[in-house]
């Protein structure tokens, strides 16, 4: 089955490996993340990719739940002759009250008694659920069972070689639901995404696009057309050159250049489209500077 994920990064590549392996098999998966990082899509990945793809994926926001509300979701879920083929997500797991914990606790002990008799568990968590064992606000039993795979979800800010994709793919998605064409970014613009530090991940980046599409349906998006804040705020350089300060004895340039250099390049798995693309260079620069530095290709 094709995936629905979007990115080519090393990051993003080594958290889709381990979900492809954890999809086949029914053990519990912790998603651990920012919040608008993609943990739901994630899951919902999990469960397309596995053998209950047949069967619904519930998801139940476990922050602010009223007393009783998660097991009005349980009982929802449909099962025949006891069996059920349902993945239950479960967002911010860690906010679960004590009486929900415990219920969970049960549902997943009954999964391992007596298999196909509950839903899948994959939960997601921005809290350290170590330390909230540690604290007394999550209990440790339950904890193990969530956690037999846990799944880091990198923020955006570490998946800077699929920001045109993932753009891309929002400006075009958000053209869709509104009936207008997708604008354009520029040069410009792009260097900008790729610049900024996203601290809302994937849902502000769509967020953005989706203001860009109703604001600029059609035409080339300026850098003087993008929101105040990504231009301002949070960018990979608004400290210093990518929080750098010269130190007072000075530097060597040009073994400062080759160490960066040599560092994109490992970001990139070796891609040296996607190398220059980090360090704002066109690729016949960054093969000059390669060579120049006598750097192995």
């Amino acid at each position: 089955m094709k995936s629905s994920l979007i990115g080519s990064s090393p990051a993003f590549q080594r958290m889709r490996n381990a979900a492809r392996m954890v999809a086949a098999t029914d053990v519990g998966v912790l998603l651990l993340g920012e919040p608008g990082s993609g943990r739901a899509s994630l899951a919902r990945e999990i469960h397309a990719q596995s053998p209950r793809a047949l069967g619904p994926f519930v998801a139940f926001t476990c922050a602010g739940a009223p007393e009783g509300a998660l097991s009005a979701t349980l009982m929802r879920i449909p099962s025949g002759g006891g069996v059920t083929q349902a993945t239950l997500y479960l967002d911010e797991v860690g906010e679960l009250s004590s009486t929900d914990q415990a219920r969970l606790l049960h549902l997943m002990a009954a999964a391992d008694a007596f298999p196909g008799s509950a839903p899948r568990v994959i939960a997601a968590s921005a809290l350290d659920l170590g330390a909230a064992v540690r604290e007394g606000r999550f209990r440790r039993d339950l904890n193990l069972r969530l956690c037999v795979v846990p799944i880091e979800v990198p923020p955006l800010r570490d998946r800077v070689l699929d920001i045109s994709a993932l753009s891309a793919h929002f400006l075009a998605a958000a053209a869709a639901r509104h009936q207008l064409t997708a604008p354009r970014l520029s040069g410009g613009s792009e260097r900008i995404f790729r610049r900024y530090l996203w601290p809302g991940n994937l849902r502000e980046l769509a967020n953005v696009c989706e203001r860009l599409v109703i604001l600029y349906p059609g035409v080339q998006v300026l850098p003087e057309d993008l929101p105040r804040e990504l231009i301002t705020g949070h960018g990979r350089d608004s400290e210093g050159a990518a929080g750098f300060t010269l130190p007072p004895q000075g530097i060597d340039l040009n073994q400062l250049e080759a160490e960066l250099i040599r560092q994109a390049l490992s970001l990139a798995g070796g891609n040296k489209s996607h190398a220059a693309r980090l360090l704002g260079l066109s690729r016949d620069t960054l093969l000059y500077r390669i060579q120049k530095h006598l750097i192995p290709a």
